[in-house]
């Protein structure tokens, strides 16, 4: 009897320290809803990322609506942005609601982070080419896997949450990095030659397009 005596001692022991040192805060209080069972540098860390999902969110739409006018006429690579759009705007709201079961609030409504810089982004989109928005979303989805990683890493000790991210988050981006190589390659190969062409490249281009309207390039993607 004497081993599952010291062993549960050992365990409240560790548990003990564990509170104390406030790395996992999982304590019984009044005056729900409270913050509970939670590690600060990782629901932090989460509050942050979030602004980063957004933002890649909000860039998406933007380009997604610059090809999907009728004066550009690209619903290919359209569908595909909006789409991403979507998917990341899900994971923001994916956060938000595991921030909820923890009882964080958000810091949507108070950091000034949360500018989105439209008038920035519309100049720097309204002249965007096929192949640079190919290249930019390969961009964000690279930029924002980082950002996930260090996510995950602040918290490692949370296995719940790390669990939430790495699966599917984690596994959705490196599907979709892999997917948007491939399909800048396979834009490269279709224009190769072109360049100086400017009706040839055109035609190429609407090509492609119309591959990435039937899903025969990244399809599944999101």
């Amino acid at each position: 009897m004497i081993y599952p005596v010291l062993a549960s001692l050992l365990v409240l022991g560790c548990m003990a320290s564990q509170s104390a040192s406030g790395e996992f805060n999982c304590v019984a209080t009044t005056g729900y809803p409270k913050e509970v069972c939670h590690i600060s540098a990782c629901t932090t860390a989460i509050n942050d990322h979030i602004q980063h999902e957004l933002n890649a969110a909000f860039t998406y739409m933007l380009m997604g609506v610059q090809f999907g006018q009728y004066t550009i006429d690209r619903p290919g690579i359209s569908k595909f942005l909006l789409e991403a759009a979507t998917e990341e705007r899900s994971h923001a709201i994916q956060m938000l609601d595991y921030l909820n079961t923890r009882g964080i609030k958000s810091s949507m409504m108070t950091s000034p982070a949360y500018n989105f810089k439209t008038i920035e982004k519309i100049n720097g989109i309204k002249n965007m080419t096929y192949d640079k928005a190919l290249q930019d979303a390969l961009d964000m989805e690279i930029q924002v896997t980082v950002k996930i990683y260090e996510v995950v890493k602040n918290c490692e000790n949370d296995y719940h949450a790390a669990d939430v991210f790495t699966n599917p988050i984690l596994e959705e981006q490196h599907d979709g990095i892999r997917k948007l190589q491939g399909a800048i390659r396979a834009f490269n190969d279709l224009t190769r030659g072109y360049t100086n062409n400017e009706s040839a490249y055109a035609m190429a281009e609407y090509i492609f397009d119309r591959k990435m309207l039937k899903g025969e390039i990244i399809q599944g993607m999101h």
